[in-house]
C-alpha cells in the first residue's frame, strides 16, 4: 500500500471511530450528532434563516429542513416567519434548546478529553507509515 493511500485510510478510520465515540457520548444527552451541531450553530450564530443555517452546517449536505422540523417538534428551536418576507424563516433556540446546548457543550468536552488521552496512547499506528 502506498504511503498516501495508507494515510487516507487512516484518516477515514479515525473519522469513523471518532464519530462512533461522539455518538455514544451524545446518547446520554438525547440528541444525534446532526441535532447537536444544529443546536450549537443556532445557539452561537442565531437567530438564523434556514439558508444561513444550511451554509454553516457540516453535517447536512442539502437543506436542513427535516433536521429543523425535528428540533422544532422537540421544542429545542423556535421557528418564526419574517414580517417583511413570509418566505423567510428565522430560527432561534428556545429555553429548552439553550439548556440542551449547555449539555452538548459538556458532552463535547468529554469527547475532547477522551481524544486527548487516546492521542497519547501507544496503540496508534502512526509509526507504521514510515
Amino acid at each position: 500500500m502506498k504511503k498516501l493511500e495508507a494515510i487516507r485510510y487512516m484518516i477515514l478510520a479515525m473519522e469513523r471511530e471518532g464519530g462512533r465515540q461522539f455518538q455514544s457520548i451524545l446518547k446520554s444527552v438525547g440528541v444525534t450528532g446532526s441535532q447537536a451541531e444544529a443546536i450549537r450553530v443556532i445557539g452561537e450564530f442565531g437567530p438564523l434563516s434556514l439558508k444561513e443555517l444550511g451554509a454553516l452546517l457540516i453535517c447536512e449536505g442539502g437543506s436542513p429542513s427535516r433536521l429543523v422540523d425535528a428540533l422544532v417538534r422537540d421544542q429545542y428551536v423556535i421557528r418564526s416567519t419574517s414580517d417583511s418576507d413570509r418566505r423567510t424563516v428565522t430560527l432561534l433556540l428556545s429555553e429548552k434548546g439553550k439548556q440542551k446546548a449547555v449539555e452538548i457543550k459538556e458532552a463535547e468536552s468529554l469527547f475532547y478529553q477522551s481524544l486527548s488521552s487516546q492521542r497519547s496512547s501507544p496503540n496508534l499506528c502512526v509509526n507504521s507509515l514510515s
